[in-house]
């Protein structure tokens, strides 16, 4: 399984690489394309709602686990994972190869997001404490959401 490799700006997580490909300076706030890697077992992130942009996931390669209001499927290289505004959703790599993504976000602007959380984590040496990243969340428009189990783990 590959890196992220190309051009764009670089966003480094714990265990997790993303490249914004097309942000809001190139569509003029109208569409932000990211490729990512999410490694073997990593967990993504908790489940949420966004109340301001939509996503579309294509799988490039390897599996990744989605949960999409409350059910869960399996997506696969090839496959297309859609969560629009006010969906609860996530994502993880519960299996043995890395995945490797290439995400949609329409309105753009999310990408700030993540470049927020990146530049926090460089700075502590770690994952924000709960307290700060609700407060980015909620800034982005972004809500978690209860956990719901994943009884078909396949």
């Amino acid at each position: 399984m590959s890196e992220v490799i190309g051009e764009g700006a670089r966003l480094d997580l714990p265990n997790w690489q993303m490249v914004v490909k097309v942000g809001a300076a190139d569509t003029n706030g109208a569409l932000t394309v990211i490729e990512g890697v999410l490694p073997s077992g990593h967990p993504g992130p908790a489940p949420h709602i966004h109340d301001g942009h939509d996503e579309c996931f294509v799988l490039l390669e390897g599996r990744m686990r989605f949960r999409v209001d409350a059910g869960y499927r399996t997506a696969e290289a090839g496959d297309t994972v859609f969560a629009g505004r006010g969906l609860a959703h996530g994502f993880a790599n519960p299996y043995p190869e890395s995945a490797r993504y290439v995400v949609m976000l329409t309105p753009s602007g999310y990408e700030d997001y993540f470049a927020e959380l990146a530049a926090r984590i460089a700075e502590v040496g770690q994952m924000p404490d709960p307290d700060w990243t609700a407060a980015l969340m909620a800034r982005y428009s972004t809500r978690p959401v209860p956990v719901v189990a994943d009884i078909d783990t396949t």
